[in-house]
């Protein structure tokens, strides 16, 4: 399954599940941010790095660190 670490720049997606392995203060904080079934992501920029990954969800653009963005799982937009 791809998760929305995977993504490239300028690539969309939809946000399938939430891994379980998170905390549930973390999952609650991602659904209050949109992070939520069915909602579309872009991927705006890649840090070099393995930098925060930064991405538009509506109206509003978000930096992830790896260790949550890995825990998104996606279905690829068609």
């Amino acid at each position: 399954m791809k998760t929305l670490w995977d993504l490239a720049a300028n690539q969309s997606a939809v946000v399938d599940t939430i891994d379980t392995q998170l905390t549930t203060s973390v999952i609650s904080r991602l659904e209050e941010m949109g992070f939520s079934e069915g909602q579309c992501v872009l991927c705006i920029r890649r840090s070099p790095f393995k930098g925060p990954l930064v991405v538009q969800i509506g109206d509003c653009v978000y930096s992830l660190e790896q260790s949550v963005a890995d825990k998104i799982n996606l279905a690829l937009a068609s």
